[in-house]
């Protein structure tokens, strides 16, 4: 058999062209499958890479089908795999969904596990604890009570523990710490539920599969534990697939650095809470040094500052902080951390629980006292990370993950492992190198690079306006100016509308004018879902059921993993071109590289960065071939900037909008077409 370039396919190429063929097995378990010429190029090019134990990068456009793309030679080759996505929701998509159908369509069982990192767990010994321990919370919060209780009635139901499995019980949930473990506070073999334990269960399943399923973390984590010598999560495997690879660089960065949080303070706090009174009640005063830890935690956040949301860490303070009194919170928060660990040393003889709480609050304090006393080093930058809901968190990392994946992908004689890298969003030409320079891989000798446009016609289905009497992108008056727009475009459009902004401020400030000019009638009533305001996954639910006119306005990580095919989004606006903040800590430090590099930190760093989160942004709007919308770009400087071009050649060739008019044109036309593709449904 021979390819489409006229070469002579190899068996597993010929047998993955068959799998693929009109008449082929995937087509017959999936009537209706349209045939995809870039599908088939990129599960060529994944089964030369695996046969000849090489590497591939590969972007593959929307539309692509670039699950089956992988899925489809890697079960053919019959090799045993660690297959890693970006997040646990598509974790779940692939173990729930894509995987199940490969293999009933091609008839070739396999042993599938997935696994997810501790914290995705219930620990029923945790659970318990928390609802009839000495200290529990439960009988303190009639709120946490009933959750706890509700939990507790699903865990004695289900099988894996999953916590995905709960509605409801979003990330932020504060139930989430008092039911889950973490590596800190795990009993281990000596736990009373270890047999029952869900997280030692799907450990060990994964050791024993042919296919594990985990997210990048997790991944990470494992590596970690190789390092240290410690055994391993994860089976040793021929080919390791990364998903949604284009987030490796910035993921892989927080496991090669050192970090301390208010996230990890509250957990310690809490542990204290429970077993300082469990195990040694009356010997210290447990509930008051919870408290101080607390409180000296939050201290950190009250320290008045005007940097940005990563601030970098150079000097006495962050930067935009108050250097004064942010010395004073410092310490603080030593002095707390300080007397946890004197507290806990008298102590830490009475149980197990104990003994490991003090070996962590010990190395919390060790770790405190070296990120805020020693300056950055060996390249490694220092930054102060403010989040959402009111937390932070101090690291130390490198600029990039070069080092890990330049040693992963090292050539070694004695073991052969193919590595296959796949997203939308790689890179603006053939070689990809906004993602392999990333990684250190730019000259690596096995590894190949690939990419496969969309098959949509975005000429057709999808069309572009950038509005040219906003006020500059800078400027206050930019976003209350675009959301006056939003709410004309979304009345006549009947909502179907997604805003991404780049800012949270900017997301809070246009969904507050969006209900003002609501409230005030001067558009026809909308549903404004604004995030902060729910979890994600119930505001994309709301958003997707189509009775009300909605608009979705988000920022953040509403950029990508965001899918809502057919009708209910018919116009996305993205409100400024996402370059990444100037003073961004970790941009920096890469303009610096770049720089010593010989190369121009804006049009090799900023504009590829903005380029990429671009084409993550615009990809929201057409996800079938049937979907039909407008994409407004807020921000004139697309059309009178010189790098515009750079930007408009990321995003897929579309018809453009000139003025008002036009727009208006189009969206009656979105209106319509929807209008008459119901009347013409089979009743």
């Amino acid at each position: 058999m021979h390819g489409a370039d006229g070469g002579t396919l190899s068996t597993l190429e010929s047998e993955v062209e068959a799998a693929f063929a009109a008449d082929g097995p995937l087509s017959r378990a999936r009537p209706g499958l349209r045939e995809r010429r870039g599908q088939r190029a990129m599960a060529q090019a994944v089964a030369r890479a695996l046969e000849a134990g090489e590497s591939l990068a590969v972007e593959a456009g929307t539309g692509v089908g670039k699950t089956f793309a992988y899925l489809v030679p890697l079960l053919l080759s019959g090799q045993r795999a660690l297959l890693s996505t970006a997040t646990q929701a598509l974790q779940d998509q692939l173990f729930n969904r894509d995987i199940p159908a490969v293999v009933n369509a091609l008839g070739m069982p396999v042993r599938v596990a997935l696994l997810k990192g501790r914290g995705s767990y219930v620990c029923l010994q945790r659970l318990d604890q928390a609802l009839n321990g000495p200290a529990s919370t439960g009988l303190r919060d009639p709120a946490i009570a009933s959750g706890l209780s509700r939990v507790m009635q699903w865990a004695q139901r289900s099988s894996r523990g999953d916590l995905a499995e709960l509605d409801g019980l979003d990330e932020r949930s504060p139930l989430r710490p008092l039911i889950t473990s973490t590596r800190d506070n795990c009993l281990g073999g000596s736990c009373p539920q270890h047999a029952a334990c869900h997280v030692h269960r799907a450990r060990a399943d994964a050791l024993g599969a042919d296919w594990v399923v985990i997210n990048h973390h997790l991944f990470f984590s494992d590596q970690l534990l190789r390092e240290t010598g410690v055994a391993a999560m994860l089976p040793a495997a021929g080919v390791v697939v990364f998903d949604e690879a284009h987030q490796l660089n910035d993921t892989g960065i927080g496991f090669l650095g050192q970090s301390i949080g208010s996230a990890a303070l509250r957990e310690l706090g809490q542990d204290l809470a429970l077993h300082g009174p469990r195990w040694a009640r009356g010997q210290r005063p447990w509930a008051h040094l919870a408290l101080h830890l607390e409180q000296a935690g939050k201290a950190l956040l009250a320290v008045p500052r005007a940097g940005p949301q990563r601030s970098r860490w150079t000097d006495v303070a962050p930067q935009g902080a108050d250097p004064t009194l942010w010395a004073h919170a410092v310490a603080g928060l030593e002095r707390a951390l300080g007397h946890v660990v004197q507290s806990l040393q008298g102590t830490a003889q009475a149980s197990a629980d104990l003994e490991r709480l003090l070996v962590r609050a010990e190395g919390m304090h060790a770790l405190w006292r070296d990120l805020s006393e020693s300056q950055s080093e060996d390249g490694r930058i220092r930054w102060v990370e403010w989040g959402e809901g009111r937390s932070w968190r101090v690291v130390r990392s490198p600029a990039d993950s070069s080092s890990l994946f330049r040693e992963l992908l090292r050539p070694d004689p004695q073991r052969s492992r193919s590595w296959i890298f796949s997203s939308a969003t790689l890179g603006h030409e053939a070689t990809l190198g906004w993602f392999t320079r990333g990684l250190g891989l730019t000259d690596h000798p096995a590894l190949r690079s690939l990419q496969v446009p969309s098959p949509f016609d975005h000429l057709s289905q999808a069309a572009l306006y950038v509005p040219e009497d906003l006020p500059e992108p800078a400027d206050e008056a930019h976003t209350p100016a675009l959301a006056d727009s939003v709410a004309r475009w979304a009345s006549r459009l009947g909502g179907r509308t997604l805003v991404l902004t780049t800012t949270l401020r900017a997301a809070d400030r246009l969904a507050q004018r969006l209900m003002e000019l609501i409230g005030q009638g001067r558009c026809r009533p909308l549903q404004v879902l604004a995030q902060g305001r729910g979890s994600r996954r119930a505001l994309l639910d709301r958003f997707r059921a189509t009775t009300e006119a909605s608009v979705l306005v988000a920022s953040a990580s509403f950029w990508e993993g965001v899918d809502v095919p057919g009708d209910a989004l018919q116009l996305l606006v993205i409100d400024k071109l996402p370059f990444p903040p100037p003073d961004d800590p970790l941009m920096e430090a890469r303009a610096r590289l770049l720089e010593a590099d010989g190369r121009n930190a804006f049009t090799d760093g900023f504009l590829p960065e903005a380029a990429m989160a671009l084409k993550q942004g615009a990809g929201r709007l057409i996800r079938s071939e049937s979907d039909r919308g407008v994409l407004v770009i807020g921000d004139r400087r697309l059309l009178s900037r010189s790098y515009g071009n750079r930007l408009l050649a990321a995003l897929p060739a579309m018809r453009r909008l000139e003025d008002e008019a036009e727009m208006t044109e189009a969206l009656d036309a979105l209106v319509l077409t929807r209008a008459s593709t119901r009347d013409c449904r089979p009743t």
